[in-house]
């Protein structure tokens, strides 16, 4: 059961700091890429990841303030939150259940 636990803590954890990475990216590339040009396909692709825990942030929080929009840094904020006292914490919790040795 500890073995699990720190498992499934670092894989979450690992997909979380994927997942802030593809988010931050994906905001810079918005920012260097100009609206009126073609986007390759792989900023799409970059695109279509990062953007399932902000379109949820979007219809949770209104997130538009003047035309600009908060939603890709709210996600990061609540993804470095989510990652720090849930992720983390699994990994603690299965250290802590691990047998004593000797």
């Amino acid at each position: 059961m500890a073995q699990l636990l720190i498992t499934m803590g670092s894989i979450f954890n690992f997909m979380g700091s994927v997942w802030i990475g593809l988010i931050l990216l994906d905001i810079i590339l918005c920012w260097i890429v100009a609206k009126n040009k073609q986007r390759g396909l792989i900023l799409i692709w970059i695109s279509k990841l990062a953007l399932p825990p902000v379109n949820l942030v979007r219809r949770t929080v209104p997130t538009v303030y003047r035309e600009m929009d908060f939603a890709p840094w709210l996600t990061v904020f609540f993804l470095v939150l989510i990652k720090t006292f849930i992720f983390r914490a699994l990994i603690y919790w299965g250290m802590l259940h691990r047998p004593p040795v000797g």
